[in-house]
Parts: structure tokens; sequence; C-alpha cells
């Protein structure tokens, strides 16, 4: 009764979303002309495994004479305006939970994207949403639009083939698992006919502001949190790896975390037996990246840190579960040397198997987090830092 109601309910604000973009869409626009939108709206980890072809795709259309516009998640604007708003003409920034529940918010970006014009919208994302991306690439009406074709994981089975007529031209990557680093890098090259030279993720360090602490000593970053509630690896098991960091290389522990992460960085702090700097909710993006820059690692289950870390050369260890195996992790080691990933032990087995990677670990999996002991990831820092 409890999935029927759900289903129901999001059959529901579907159809109001629907409706919404229809009258967004709704009377003249502006002619088509030479305007490009490109569309990445996803989370951070997306954004820093993308970002670095974003100048290619720019650039070539630029060469023709295209003006340039952007929609991008307002959670990592910071670090957008710092590396890349250079390259473009405009850009919008979507609040994706406003997005979600505030209606005239919703009509409003949709609206301002179709009276723009745009002759052509590209969409990089893999892991395409009817509700956010997919729904600003309907509104725009270009006249040519191209993305890839999509990962079907969190498509609902009610809204299968919903984008059947959204795009003109789709990237079809038919192998698997791809690390999404090198999936961006063949769009690209799709997009731009010709090979990039990138290689990395590697951001400009010369770019960053100062680093946010002034410490005598070496530190460490741990964030023992996780926006999703599926993520989380106790506190205990994140103190014990810490006391070893400390007790083992003397280093200081710098704990760091968003206000999404208060319940986790609060419990830390009062249970951890050694000094430590709370900079839990006390940097920006660009910050961290300089906090990052300069530890002598970061511990942290997969979230968006891992992947900033490894942008700016931070050995990470991470805590993982399988789920979506190599694709967001572990990096390829031509990509990043220090990158070191924890797996369950039953996990790691079975991942072994190419075979079962394919069928099993494609997507998601539930294997709780917990399941890695500490004593995991400190042999894994004792073999690796």
């Amino acid at each position: 009764m409890i999935n029927y109601l759900t289903n129901t309910s999001n059959q529901l604000k579907g159809i109001l979303y629907d409706l919404i973009l229809a009258f967004a869409s709704i009377g003249n626009k502006q002619s088509a002309t030479k305007k490009l939108l490109i569309v990445r709206v996803d989370e951070i980890g997306d954004y820093i495994l993308w970002r670095n072809f974003f100048a290619e795709i720019v650039s070539y259309y630029q060469q023709r004479h295209y003006e340039v516009h952007f929609i991008g998640n307002k959670s990592w604007k910071t670090l957008f305006e710092l590396f890349d708003k250079k390259n473009i003409t405009q850009d919008y920034w979507l609040d994706k939970t406003k997005f979600k529940k505030n209606l005239r918010y919703r009509y409003n970006l949709l609206r301002a994207i179709n009276q723009n014009g745009y002759e052509t919208v590209v969409n990089p994302t893999f892991s395409r949403d009817k509700r956010n991306d997919d729904a600003i690439v309907k509104a725009a009406k270009a006249l040519f639009t191209i993305g890839m074709k999509s990962n079907t994981e969190s498509v609902r089975s009610y809204e299968m083939g919903y984008d059947k007529k959204l795009y003109t031209t789709l990237y079809n990557l038919t192998e698997k698992p791809v690390f999404e680093f090198y999936r961006n890098k063949l769009f690209t090259e799709f997009i731009v006919q010709q090979a990039s030279n990138k290689i990395n993720t590697a951001l400009k360090k010369e770019l960053l502001p100062p680093n946010p602490i002034s410490l005598t000593g070496k530190y460490f970053i741990v964030f023992p949190g996780s926006r999703s509630p599926q993520r989380i690896w106790p506190v205990a098991y994140f103190i014990e790896v810490c006391k070893f960091l400390y007790e083992k290389y003397g280093l200081t522990a710098v704990l760091c975390g968003s206000v999404a992460d208060i319940s986790y960085t609060n419990a830390f702090a009062q249970n951890y037996p050694y000094d430590l700097v709370n900079m839990a909710e006390k940097t920006t993006l660009p910050e961290m990246l300089s906090l990052l820059s300069k530890a002598e690692c970061l511990i942290s289950v997969d979230t968006g840190s891992v992947h900033l870390a490894a942008s700016v050369a931070c050995p990470v260890f991470g805590i993982f579960n399988g789920s979506q195996y190599k694709r967001f992790a572990p990096y390829p080691k031509e990509v990043s040397k220090c990158f070191f990933t924890a797996y369950p032990t039953k996990i790691a087995d079975e991942l072994k198997d190419e075979e079962l990677i394919k069928s099993k670990y494609e997507f998601l999996v539930s294997i709780p987090y917990s399941s890695i002991e500490p004593a995991k990831v400190i042999q894994l820092i004792s073999d690796n830092l």
C-alpha cells in the first residue's frame, strides 16, 4: 500500500511538472540564433569529472560564432565562477530543492530558458533526469539537441521512453563499465570531432584562494558525513582511523562537512580524543580545495569530497560499498595514482569477476558501509600513505 501511494504521488507530481513545462513554453520567443546552451545540473563530483572538457566544447562552438550560455547546479557555482565563467556569455544557476518544491521558481526558470531562442542544446549528463536536466532541454525547444543515450537507473517505470523524441542526436557508448571521466572524454570528442588532450581532472591550483587554516604541523582531512543516509560510515569508525593517523604519523585532524552533515561532525568533534581543527560549515568550495591541496590525505565515504581531493592530488582513502563500480571509483591509475578504496571483504572478492561487475554492480547496491571495519581502512593507509 505504501509503495502504491508513493507511486501515485510521484505520478501526480510528474503531471504537475509537465503542465508547468507546457505553460512555460507557451507564446512567442526569440527566433533561434547561433546560441548554445550547455546543461549540467547534477552533483559536484559529476562536475569535477567533466569540467576539464568544458572549455573544449565551448571553444568548438565559439569558433563557429556561437554565443555560449550555461546552466549549472547552484551547489558548485563558486567553483564554476573561479575556473570556467570567463568562457561563457550568460549563466543560470539551478536550486534543485526550489526547482522541485517551488512551482513559481520552476516556471520562471523554464520560461527564461524557453524565451532565449537557443539553436543548440548540449546535455553531457549520462544519468539524465526527466524532472531536472531533461525538463530544461525540453523547455529550450532548440533545433538541435545533443545528449547521451541515458542510464535508466533512476527513470520510473511509468516514465520509460519519455525522451524518445527529445534529442536530435544521442551518443551511445555501449561499453560498460566505463569510468565517468573517460565517458565524458568520449562524448566531448564526439561533439568536437577531434581527440581531447585531457588526461585527468586536475584543477589550476594557482587560482585557488589562500589556505583558510594555519598549522605548524601536517594535517589530514576527515569528512564523517554524507547527504545520503545510505552512505554513512559510523562516526566511531572514523574516530578509530583518525586516532591511528595521529598516533602513528602525528597528523592533526581537520574536520570538514556541510550543514547537512552537522550531526556527524558534532559527534566526531565531541568524541575525538585529540586536538582537531573544526572547519565544518566554515569553508567555501574553493577554500575546501585549498585545504585539500595541502593535506596529507582525505578520509571519506564516496561523496563529492573524494573527487575534489583527487583534482588537487590529495591522497584519497575512500570507503565504498561497490555501487556503480568503475564508474566513479576506483580511479584508474593513469587518472590518479593516489586514490585508494576500501570495500567490504565479500564485495572485494566479487569485484574480481568482470561479468559480475556488469550485472550486479553497474547501479546502486544496498550493502551497508558499516560492513567495512576500521582495520581494513587502517591497513590501506599503512600500505599506501
